[in-house]
């Protein structure tokens, strides 16, 4: 198995993405650190609760992994130096950090009609929760000679979507960070890369949320969104989660070694326009 004797953590790890992606770690053998910040209030659409990331965990454990839960916000660098210390505590390493918690949004309005608070979530939320969770788990990683960190970005990230402004600049910020730090840290045998995935297919098994959320900031039904965006894509569909889980699974494992400091695009060819 491809991360047999690995510790990931995943954060944003109760549904979704999140959840298609420790499923996919668990099946390859990884011990897992999931966290969430568990509290459905506070977001730009429902979030997560408690029972979401306890059945991911339990859904990943019957597939054969150890699995830790912790609950921390990544806006939060108290409560993520927790989970990361949790995490080491009982499993003694953290090999793969997959920082996938992020929120689509606030969205649906002109940059200037963005209040200060909505501009703030998505930037604190999507770049700087991921410079908290790296800035966490950086040093344990140089202590122990190496690690694998994979950051989500989006094609938000490549190309501009109007009414989405916060969030585009957020996951521009991402890879460049991604850059940055894959310089800072190869020498320590860290390899830094980011995963940018465009618009993934609802998935009621994965509980996702964000896609109808998006389709009803611009007045639409999500099975007319899902086919207005599908037609987008040169493959003519809407990528899975699965799709996604599977670059992040190949940036985490052991055939990307010279890979460091690139984004890997997960989008169908939505950006080859």
């Amino acid at each position: 198995m491809l991360l047999d004797g690995n510790v990931a953590m995943i954060t944003g790890a109760a549904r979704a993405l999140g959840r298609s992606h420790a499923l996919t770690f668990a099946r390859e053998g990884a011990d897992l650190i999931l966290v969430d910040r568990c509290d459905p209030e506070g977001g730009p659409y429902p979030m997560a609760g408690r029972r979401a990331l306890e059945e991911t965990a339990d859904a990943c454990r019957r597939l054969g992994a150890r699995v830790l839960t912790a609950v921390a916000d990544v806006r939060d660098q108290a409560a993520v130096d927790k989970a990361v210390h949790t995490g080491l505590d009982e499993f003694g390493r953290i090999d793969v950090l997959l920082n996938n918690a992020g929120v689509l949004g606030p969205g649906g309005r002109l940059t200037h009609e963005l209040s200060e608070e909505q501009w703030q979530l998505a930037l604190d939320v999507n770049l700087s929760g991921t410079w908290r969770c790296c800035r966490a788990v950086l040093p344990h990683m140089v202590r122990q000679g190496g690690g694998r960190i994979v950051n989500t970005a989006s094609t938000g990230a490549r190309v501009g979507f109007e009414r989405y402004a916060n969030y585009v600049a957020s996951k521009h910020g991402v890879v460049g960070l991604t850059k940055a730090m894959a310089l800072e840290y190869g020498r320590h045998g860290v390899l830094v890369n980011a995963v940018s995935p465009s618009t993934v297919a609802d998935d009621s098994t994965l509980d996702t949320r964000s896609t109808r959320a998006v389709a009803a900031e611009m007045g639409a039904g999500l099975q007319d969104y899902e086919r207005t965006s599908a037609a987008l894509h040169p493959i003519g569909r809407l990528i899975t989660a699965a799709e996604v889980s599977a670059a992040c699974l190949w940036l985490a494992g052991p055939h990307s070694g010279g890979v460091t400091g690139t984004e890997l695009v997960v989008d169908g060819g939505f950006t080859a326009h």
